[in-house]
């Protein structure tokens, strides 16, 4: 089952070049996870822009790039359908309102995710019924 990585990390001095060198390997592993989530993420903008004014879709596209970046650096998730409900509602909202300092409202994050969810679900076929589940 996918995690998320929460809590404090105490690293020694000693081995911080070995956790420098982990994490890098670790990005690269999830580079092209991070790729395809962001092609996902840019028909998703070509899509809202057919319905939606320019304000609307950069709002959306916003929270989404920031839940591709929750996704690649605090979840160990390699596929769309391994995201659970938890993740999208619970995780990314308290990470959300820690980390970035903007307008957006917890309403807000729940429309661009449920939209995200169902483009994905109707135009590209991608299924993850618990998390649309949780929208409704």
């Amino acid at each position: 089952m996918p995690k998320v990585f929460t809590g404090k990390l105490v690293i020694p001095g000693d081995k911080i070049d070995e956790y420098f060198k982990i994490m890098e390997q670790a990005e690269k592993e999830r580079e092209p996870f991070r790729k395809y989530l962001k092609k996902l993420s840019d028909e998703f903008d070509d899509y809202l822009s057919l319905k939606y004014s320019e304000r609307t879709v950069n709002k959306h596209s916003g929270i989404i790039f920031l839940f591709i970046e929750f996704l690649c650096r605090y979840t160990d998730v390699q596929k769309i359908e391994d995201i659970t409900r938890g993740m999208v509602n619970t995780h990314f909202k308290q990470w959300y309102k820690r980390k970035v300092w903007d307008s957006a409202t917890p309403d807000d994050i729940r429309v661009a995710l449920k939209k995200f969810f169902q483009f994905l679900d109707q135009e590209k076929g991608i299924k993850n019924l618990k998390v649309l589940e949780a929208f409704n």
